[in-house]
């Protein structure tokens, strides 16, 4: 599977925002060789959450959005959060979901 040729316009949004907000850590990616698989486990998880919260737990779409796309996609500033819970370059988009009840 070529994740690069996956990417889904939320990919693409995730990709971008990091770039933007997280740029140490896109190139520190980039340079590993891991940022496009990085960003497509980051969608697919965030994809996956999303469907758990909004479809399963039938939560209101736009805060099951927030939610799920804090998680992974949308990271905060490295300049206000300078360290993640988790290492993007160690993602998996077969991971198990955060247990979050609607």
């Amino acid at each position: 599977m070529n994740e690069a040729n996956d990417m889904t316009p939320l990919g693409h949004k995730i990709l971008e925002h990091w770039k933007r907000y997280r740029p140490t850590m896109a190139r520190e990616l980039e340079k590993g060789n891991h940022l496009q698989q990085a960003v497509f486990a980051a969608q697919e998880l965030t994809a996956n959450l999303l469907y758990e919260l909004a479809v399963v737990q039938k939560m209101e779409y736009q805060p099951a959005w927030e939610i799920a796309t804090r998680e992974w996609a949308f990271l905060p500033d490295e300049q206000d959060q300078p360290q993640l819970w988790f290492d993007p370059a160690t993602l998996d988009p077969h991971q198990h979901l955060p247990v979050i009840s609607a």
